[in-house]
C-alpha cells in the first residue's frame, strides 16, 4: 500500500476502506461519560417501546392466555405443540425460502441499481429520484399494487406477456402455489431493493475517484475494479443492508396478506401469517407468542451469522492488504 509522509517526517499508511485501525482514537473519561449521557434517553425509549412488549410476549409464550379467566403457566408446552405441528413446520420452511429469496433479490438488485446510478449519464438525477419512490410506498400499498399488476384478468404483466407472444392466455399466477410464492417474494424485494440501492449509492459516492482510476491505469478489468476496489469499500454498508433485509424478510406480513392472505392453500403462509391467525382468528395468544419468539430468534440468529461472516471477511481482507 502507498504511504504518505506525516508532518514529523514519518511515513504513515493510507487507511484501508472498510475498517479503522485500533489505537488511533482514544476518548477521555469525560467524553465517554458525555456520550453515555446522550445515549441514555434513546436507550430508555427503546427499552420502553421494544423491551416491554418483547418481555411480555416471552412471558405469554409460557402461558395459556385466557381473556375470561386466569392464565396458567404451561412451561414449554406451547413450544412442544409448535414443534409437533405440521402446519408450523410447513410455515417455517416457507419462511426460510421466502426470506432467502427476499434477501438475495433485494440486496443484489439494490447493488445493481446503485452501480448504474453511480455512473454519469443524462437524466441521472431524475433516475435517482425514481429510486426513492418504491421505498416511500407503504408495504400494504405495494402488496395491493402488485396484486393488480399480476392479476389474471386485467393485470398489466399478463397483458405485456400476451402482447409479446410469450403466453397465449392470461396466467393466474397467484392461484398457483409456486407462482404465488415467487411473485410475493419479487413484490416485497422490489420495494426493499429501493432502500438497499439508496444505501449502496451513498457508499459508492464516498469512493475517492483516484482509486478506480488508478486501478484502470494498472490494467484492472471492470470485474477486478468491482471486486478489489468497490466491494471492499462498501463492505460496511453491505453488512447493514444484509441485516436490514434479513429482518424485513423474516418479519414480512403486509405484502403477503394483501396479495394472498397465505394462500392458495398454505403455500404462502409465513410464520408471520400463522402468528396472525393464531392470535386474531383463534385467540391462541400463548401459541402466537411462542411463534413470535421463535421468529424473532431465527431472524436474530441469521442476522448474527451474516454480521459474523462479513466481520471475519473484513478482518481477513484487512490483514491481506497489509
Amino acid at each position: 500500500m502507498p504511504s504518505h509522509a506525516s508532518l514529523d517526517g514519518a511515513a504513515s499508511e493510507t487507511p484501508k476502506p472498510g475498517f479503522v485501525r485500533s489505537g488511533h482514537s482514544k476518548l477521555g473519561a469525560a467524553d465517554r461519560r458525555f456520550g453515555l449521557l446522550l445515549a441514555i434517553p434513546a436507550t430508555f425509549i427503546v427499552l420502553l417501546l421494544v423491551g416491554g412488549p418483547s418481555l411480555q410476549t416471552i412471558v405469554y409464550s409460557f402461558q395459556k392466555v385466557s381473556f375470561k379467566g386466569p392464565t396458567p403457566f404451561v412451561g414449554l408446552d406451547n413450544y412442544v405443540r409448535l414443534l409437533n405441528s405440521d402446519e408450523f413446520r410447513h410455515s417455517f420452511r416457507i419462511t426460510m425460502v421466502y426470506a432467502g429469496g427476499f434477501v438475495l433479490i433485494s440486496t443484489t438488485l439494490g447493488l445493481v441499481f446503485a452501480l448504474l446510478l453511480n455512473e454519469r449519464f443524462w437524466g441521472n438525477g431524475f433516475a435517482r429520484t425514481l429510486l426513492i419512490i418504491p421505498w416511500a410506498a407503504p408495504w400494504l400499498m405495494v402488496g395491493i399494487m402488485w396484486k393488480w399488476f399480476i392479476d389474471a384478468d386485467v393485470g398489466m404483466f399478463n397483458g405485456l406477456l400476451f402482447q409479446f407472444g410469450l403466453i397465449h392466455d392470461y396466467v393466474p399466477f397467484l392461484a398457483n402455489p409456486s407462482g404465488a410464492l415467487i411473485v410475493t417474494i419479487v413484490a416485497a424485494a422490489w420495494r426493499q431493493s429501493s432502500l438497499s440501492g439508496l444505501l449502496f449509492l451513498a457508499a459508492l459516492q464516498t469512493i475517492p475517484p483516484d482509486l478506480p482510476e488508478a486501478a484502470t491505469v494498472d490494467g484492472a478489468s471492470t470485474w477486478q475494479r468491482f471486486r478489489l476496489v468497490t466491494l471492499p469499500w462498501v463492505r460496511p454498508v453491505l453488512m447493514v443492508v444484509l441485516v436490514t433485509n434479513v429482518i424485513f424478510g423474516f418479519l414480512q406480513f403486509d405484502v403477503i396478506y394483501a396479495m394472498t392472505q397465505g394462500g392458495p392453500g398454505n403455500s404462502t403462509t409465513l410464520l408471520s401469517i400463522l402468528l396472525y391467525r393464531q392470535i386474531f382468528q383463534f385467540s391462541n395468544v400463548g401459541i402466537g407468542s411462542a411463534i413470535a419468539v421463535v421468529l424473532g430468534l431465527v431472524a436474530f440468529t441469521v442476522g448474527l451469522v451474516f454480521v459474523n461472516f462479513l466481520y471475519r471477511s473484513e478482518s481477513v481482507y484487512g490483514r491481506a492488504v497489509e
